[in-house]
């Protein structure tokens, strides 16, 4: 580093640090990759990783496993990437290191991995140069999302979507950020499947778009606590959230179909997606499976007809709207053990519950030790990035806590601790208590 040159981290934001070690801190990146992206850096000024002493070398590599962990906290990344740049050539400025969460679909290829460096020899091809037809996909494709770009934002443009290599994630993630509304059916609705979905859906009602979903208990493979979420959404936006289910008993519900509208209000023309994709992490990844596309103006016809299947669907006797009750009911009723047999389902693995950092854990037992002590009221002070509304949720997560109340100033800073507490919580009756809305069973609201 030129002596001259300001240190970009020496006096860095207090907001930014979420863990400070004894010769090294964790921060948030200013100008992040991805969501969650974190940095490592040592407390004292060095010129480069190697000019570090081995100690400032060790902590910083174990502070790799403390990032990951705030990482998950609030992000469910498939991948990291953790890498240092070294000298100016390397791109360095101040010796830092990247721990940089990755999400299936962010990029085309990820094979290539850090190998991005060089952006002309990142890939390791995974398929075939496209054959000229595309170019006729592309140009209708732009000709129905004017404005959005969705095109550049699709792994490809054409008409089916095969699994396997081709993962259907990022084509449904490129279409909800080209949509003005989307209207889902699924037979099967699995948490796993929200958990990647769920910043999109969130991404296209904040912004004033619309989404509803239909999906089913046939068999009783969808999983309530990914019910729950979509109610949590709902609350947040009731205008924009139309959520549904079809009490299929014995008979069967096997729809998979994807619609995206260019105009609100499922306004305009739109594209859908209609084959073997239930809503789960498996079937949206990695999976064998075939979807078609239908290419708006060029085939229009088929995807009116996509639009009044869903119009109808809406208008079958067996269509209940979901509300918290009847997710309470279908939990108690739906016999767990005996779903992915019977319905021939592979069960997914279930993500590892949020643990606190050491901090938390640190003001957890000072909690404790609070309580036990006789005292009914206690006061916690944390540095902005360390974690309080996650220190409440843990705090309270034990049955001598029946209701809780989280109370902020601004609805927004409620929402994200809704989001929180459901994390902590998955099954718990959660609701806004506002000027505009009141849910009066919720076990935390604010």
């Amino acid at each position: 580093m030129n002596n001259n040159t300001p240190c970009l981290f020496c006096a860095p934001e207090a907001e930014r640090i979420f863990y400070a070690g004894h010769l090294s801190l964790a921060m948030w990146d200013r100008f992040p990759v991805s969501p969650g992206h974190a940095l490592l850096l040592p407390k004292r000024h060095v010129n480069s990783w190697f000019e570090a002493t081995q100690a400032e070398q060790a902590e910083l590599l174990a502070g790799i496993d403390v990032a990951k962990r705030a990482i998950e906290q609030d992000h469910r990344p498939d991948g990291f990437n953790v890498g240092i740049n070294i000298g100016t050539a390397a791109g360095q400025t101040v010796p830092h290191l990247h721990i940089i969460p990755r999400f299936v679909g962010d990029v085309d290829d990820p094979r290539g991995g850090v190998r991005y460096v060089i952006p002309d020899k990142a890939h390791y091809p995974a398929t075939p140069v496209e054959s000229t037809n595309q170019t006729t996909g592309n140009a209708v494709m732009k000709a129905s999302f004017p404005e959005s770009g969705s095109a550049n934002d699709l792994p490809h443009q054409r008409a089916l979507v095969m699994g396997g290599d081709d993962p259907l994630l990022p084509h449904v993630r490129g279409h909800l950020a080209a949509a003005g509304s989307a209207d889902f059916a699924v037979a099967f609705l699995m948490d796993s499947g929200m958990q990647l979905l769920a910043p999109h859906l969130h991404d296209l009602v904040e912004r004033g778009g619309e989404f509803r979903i239909v999906t089913g208990t046939y068999l009783g493979v969808t999983d309530p606590n990914a019910l729950i979420k979509l109610l949590d959404l709902q609350q947040q936006f009731p205008d924009r959230v139309g959520l549904w289910v079809f009490e299929a008993d014995e008979q069967s519900f096997h729809p998979k179909a994807y619609l995206f509208y260019t105009g609100r209000n499922r306004r305009g023309s739109g594209i859908a997606l209609v084959g073997s994709s239930n809503l789960t992490r498996t079937a949206l990844t990695n999976g064998i499976e075939w979807n078609y596309r239908t290419i708006p103006t060029s085939n229009e016809p088929a995807f009116q007809v996509a639009r009044d299947a869903f119009t109808a669907l809406l208008k079958h006797p067996r269509i209940r709207e979901i509300d918290a009750a009847w997710v309470d009911a279908y939990r108690a009723a739906r016999n767990h053990e005996t779903i992915h047999r019977s319905a021939g389902v592979a069960p997914e693995p279930q993500p590892k519950p949020p643990e606190p950092h050491s901090i938390q854990q640190r003001a957890l037992a000072a909690l404790e030790h609070t309580c036990e002590a006789g005292n009914t009221a206690g006061l916690v002070v944390l540095a902005t990035g360390l974690g309080k509304t996650w220190l409440s949720a843990f705090d309270t997560n034990r049955p001598e806590y029946p209701r809780v109340l989280f109370v902020a100033h601004r609805e927004e800073i409620l929402r994200e601790a809704m989001e929180t507490f459901r994390k902590i919580r998955p099954t718990a009756q959660l609701g806004l208590y506002t000027g505009k809305e009141e849910i009066p069973r919720a076990l935390h609201s604010g």
